[in-house]
């Protein structure tokens, strides 16, 4: 009957529909819509309908008007359920959507947590490396700390040293330059002074006894002239004139000529004038007179003449 329902109408037939009766007299299409008869009241253009009364043509009419609002409400569910089953349709693609956003968003936040887990341990693996060359850093800096300080107080007793090395060398310049010029005053003649071998030679501007001419010279840090060999003895006799040498008897004992220089050493060798020394008047002194060659005279101590002083180079 359904399918009566819904299938295309024909214009040309007649429906009237018959329903069954309350007791209240009240009729409702849709009370009772499966009772429902239809006529086919199509007849032909030469027969004649059958003819109805007034009260049957005015609940036929109501009748249709029953069935076309059923037909409505029925149209308007289907278009509702279309619309719903669109609307479910949609919900459904939209979930999907969501779960297809979800595991790709959840998958990238677990690509992007695993990729921080690594970076993670690597900046804990390079904290570690970087606490351990702290630490040895920090224990570098104390050992050179350390070391610094060793340093500092070697460096200190290094200047301390230097500063007494300093003293030291100044001690040692002075004491240098003293041995310095007592060196150049032995191999240096001073001034006005004539160095002839190993000595210096210096013959007065004055005349003295031979006792005061020998105080003269050791006054000036030497001795009268010693004669030694027969070159020194040519070299005193080229200053001419007669001049008091070191050699005296002044320690004669019984008699006996005991020749000696000033210095103590015993005469050896000899360059006496002829008929020299005569001892006349306690001729203990000796002069070189004028001449060369053997030109040695005795005198006594009261004769005044020239001296020679003479310093020994070392």
């Amino acid at each position: 009957m359904t399918e009566d329902i819904y299938a295309k109408p024909d214009l040309t037939k007649k429906v009237r529909f018959q329903t069954g009766v309350k007791e209240d007299r009240d009729t409702d299409v849709c009370d009772d819509i499966d009772n429902v008869r239809i006529y086919d009241n199509f007849c032909a253009e030469e027969s004649t309908p059958p003819e109805k009364s007034q009260d049957n043509i005015t609940e036929d009419q109501q009748q249709t008007v029953s069935v076309n609002v059923s037909s409505e409400k029925r149209n308007v569910f289907g278009a509702a359920a279309v619309l719903l089953g669109l609307l479910c349709l949609l919900l459904l693609m939209a979930v999907i959507v969501l779960v297809v956003l979800y595991v790709v968003e959840r998958n990238r936040l677990w690509e992007k947590n695993s990729n921080l887990q690594t970076r993670y341990s690597e900046m804990k693996s390079l904290n570690v490396n970087l606490t351990s060359e702290r630490d040895k850093l920090q224990t570098r800096y104390s050992d050179e700390k350390g070391l610094n300080h060793n340093l500092t107080l070697k460096m200190n007793q290094l200047e301390e040293e230097k500063n007494h090395l300093k003293a030291t060398n100044n001690n040692l310049t002075i004491e240098r330059d003293e041995l310095q010029k007592l060196l150049d005053e032995r191999t240096c003649c001073p001034n006005k002074w004539t160095r002839f071998g190993n000595s210096c030679y210096l013959k007065s501007t004055s005349k003295a006894n031979w006792i005061d001419s020998k105080e003269v010279c050791e006054d000036d840090d030497a001795q009268l002239v010693i004669i030694s060999s027969q070159e020194e003895q040519e070299f005193i006799s080229s200053f001419m004139g007669q001049t008091w040498i070191g050699l005296t008897d002044e320690k004669r004992e019984d008699g006996v000529w005991n020749w000696e220089w000033v210095d103590g050493t015993p005469l050896t060798e000899t360059y006496w004038r002829d008929g020299q020394p005569d001892n006349l008047n306690e001729e203990n002194y000796v002069e070189i007179s004028d001449g060369l060659g053997n030109n040695w005279n005795n005198l006594p101590d009261n004769f005044q003449r020239y001296f020679t002083c003479e310093k020994v180079l070392e």
